[in-house]
């Protein structure tokens, strides 16, 4: 057996409400006992105004609850055994014989109705807390399980849930497990895709909250110490993570429409259906069937949709808003671009769109007015993207002089030697920089492809890049090393 129960404090239509929900299967004969007989000809909400009345009328005065709101269910292979008279029976002996401690313990209001309309028959219970002789209140929460496990042993009922689980075994092996991952994870998102690949399911609640279940057991985040808050002290904020999440977790709940974003040029688009364009976020991070539905990619679950010059957007990340901006403004023809949707969800869009410099190459944004806690957002963006920093902030380099002062000496050939041997060292310098600037290149287009291959595949490629990098950067040193040798014996007196 299963036994449900909430306190319920009344006022208002509140009571008449739980009364006309047990009432709503129509129960007649043995599936209804109430002490509040029903009129002839009365239909189930004048039956519950009625109830409601009569609670409500015999609440005493600082009485804060006003009756329980139970529910008791049998096993799916021992509903039919029993008669509606005998389920309501047992029903008693629970909430009235034992579970209310008064003498006169059956000496108040209840309504118990039997339903037989789900896999677990089941008894629903309304019981006043009042004792209607002694006016006493039972206002205690009552541990119900060795009442229901008497009961269980008397009538022989099914009581294989009641075993008690070793959660704590399983708890601290699945702690260990991903104690492991979790070393060996270089982000918050990337600890999530290996710990999914090891087994775990993810069940996404929240912007950032989930829980992990195993061997069917689940846990929550924080109960095996990798909440995100956990993940960000050990490996850093990753603001990946939501989608991450969103991507891998098996939650199934309605798609959310935030908003869209439609523009003044129709469905010039709609035919660029297979059409990427290297490291743009719409190609590299969703996938499309055809061009209109665009899904995170990996997954099932939709990110947005475009369609007839509108792009309609279920989710609010900034990923996705980005990815919507590029699928509208591909076709490169300037226009105006509105925003419908809540303020949330039109800040967002707001902040991209002056990311993406689409202000600056010819579109303008409509529908939303930035205050100035936006606009201070937007430069603090900014300055924190390399993207809007200026030549001079990029590279203090280049801010410095790039002339020195000539050095006046008395040997023309003294001058000459000096003069060739600079040309080298800062031929070595250039052939060091055109190695890791190759590198950097490199390292970049593997960074954008890196949802392409398996996770496996791209930390090797990322562990092979690192040591070549670390070779051609040794190389270029010891050329240094070698032409400064060179130049110093070459300015050494004979």
């Amino acid at each position: 057996m299963i036994n449900k129960m909430k306190m319920r404090k009344g006022g208002g239509n509140r009571t008449r409400s739980s009364a006309n929900y047990l009432l709503k299967l129509n129960p007649e004969g043995d599936a209804i006992d109430c002490t509040i007989p029903r009129l002839e000809g009365e239909s189930n909400m004048e039956y519950a105004t009625r109830i409601k009345k009569v609670f409500e009328g015999d609440r005493v005065h600082n009485q804060k609850n006003l009756y329980q709101f139970n529910a008791l269910s049998l096993h799916p292979s021992e509903g039919h055994k029993f008669t509606d008279a005998q389920m309501i029976q047992m029903a008693k002996e629970v909430y009235l014989k034992n579970g209310v401690k008064n003498s006169l313990n059956e000496n108040r209001h209840y309504l118990f109705v039997v339903e037989r309309n789900t896999e677990h028959h089941h008894v629903h219970a309304m019981i006043h807390l009042t004792d209607l002789e002694t006016k006493k209140v039972n206002n205690k929460m009552i541990d119900y399980n060795p009442i229901i496990k008497k009961l269980e042993l008397k009538y022989g009922l099914y009581n294989e849930h009641r075993k008690p689980k070793d959660e704590n075994e399983y708890k601290k092996t699945f702690k260990k497990e991903l104690k492991t991952i979790l070393d060996n994870a270089l982000t918050a998102s990337e600890f999530l895709m290996l710990a999914n690949g090891a087994g775990f399911d993810i069940h996404h609640s929240g912007k950032d909250a989930y829980s992990m279940t195993k061997d069917g057991q689940t846990f929550k985040a924080s109960d095996l110490a990798v909440s995100y808050k956990t993940l960000k002290a050990a490996l850093g904020d990753d603001p990946e993570f939501s989608d991450t999440l969103a991507r891998l977790g098996v939650k199934t709940a309605p798609v959310r429409d935030f908003g869209s974003i439609s523009g003044d040029f129709h469905d010039q688009q709609s035919a660029i259906t297979e059409r990427r364009i290297k490291n743009r976020v719409v190609d590299t991070r969703f996938d499309t069937p055809d061009g209109h539905d665009f899904f995170f990619k990996d997954s099932t679950k939709k990110a947005f949709s475009y369609s007839n010059g509108t792009a309609r957007f279920n989710s609010i990340s900034p990923m996705v808003i980005k990815a919507g901006l590029q699928k509208l403004t591909e076709s490169g023809k300037t226009d105006a671009l509105h925003i419908r949707g809540d303020e949330a969800f039109k800040r967002v869009v707001w902040l991209q769109f002056h990311m993406m410099n689409l202000d600056k190459k010819g579109y303008s944004l409509k529908g939303y007015e930035p205050t100035q806690l936006d606009k201070a957002q937007l430069e603090k963006m900014k300055l924190e993207n390399p993207a809007f920093k200026k030549p001079s902030e990029q590279n203090d380099i280049k801010s410095l002089p790039t002339e020195k002062p000539a050095v006046k000496t008395k040997d023309p050939e003294i001058e000459n030697i000096g003069g060739a041997a600079k040309a080298v060292s800062s031929k070595a310098v250039e052939i060091a920089a055109s190695l890791l600037d190759g590198a950097v290149d490199k390292m970049s287009d593997m960074t954008n492809s890196f949802s392409a291959g398996t996770m496996e595949e791209k930390l090797s490629e990322m562990r092979a890049l690192d040591a070549e990098i670390k070779t051609q950067k040794n190389e270029a040193e010891d050329v240094h090393h070698r032409n400064e040798r060179r130049r110093r014996n070459q300015l050494r007196p004979n």
